[in-house]
């Protein structure tokens, strides 16, 4: 041990002072370390937006007034107070009741409902309004809920009736 102006410096094999290649190597590392864990921060904020990003889409494209939405025009579908009366009247249901495809629950007389106009099966207007907000065809059959318009049937070529020999 070596003593200089009343102090003692420890100077043993067992403690040295880090060396430069020590500093640098541990500054590298923790350098590393960090990128890394932004790396995977940013990855995952990546992959939770993109997967929002259809619905933020969606919702662009219903806002712009140049484009057509991909869902159906939900003013020309006739709403009602379902009644006993009206199940009778669609020729669609089966068994005592009205059911709701969409939210599987039961039509209860009094709520409001729409009827589909091709085939005739019945939803609440809440429930069908969602689902025609992004599909164009019935939740339980698939048929479409608008036809070909008239304009668009004119506007398509008319093919020549043929007749079959007999």
């Amino acid at each position: 041990m070596a003593t200089h102006s009343g102090r003692t410096i420890v100077t043993s094999p067992e403690h040295h002072p880090p060396t430069k290649a020590t500093v640098i190597f541990s500054f590298v590392s923790a350098g590393f370390t960090g990128i890394a864990i932004l790396a995977v921060i940013v990855l995952f904020c990546q992959y939770r937006v993109r997967g929002r990003a259809p619905v933020t889409a969606a919702v662009a494209a219903g806002n712009s007034p140049g484009e057509r939405r991909a869902g159906v025009d939900i003013a020309k579908l006739p709403e009602f107070a379902y009644t006993q009366s009206a199940r009778r009247e669609g020729g669609g249901g089966a068994g005592d009741g009205e059911q709701c495809s969409v939210c599987l629950g039961a039509v209860e007389a009094g709520e409001m409902v729409r009827r589909l106009p091709l085939c005739k099966h019945l939803y609440h207007v809440e429930c069908i309004d969602m689902w025609l907000a992004s599909h164009t065809t019935c939740p339980l059959c698939r048929v479409d809920v608008e036809p070909p318009g008239e304009e668009d049937q004119a506007a398509a070529p008319a093919e020549p009736q043929q007749e079959l020999p007999v």
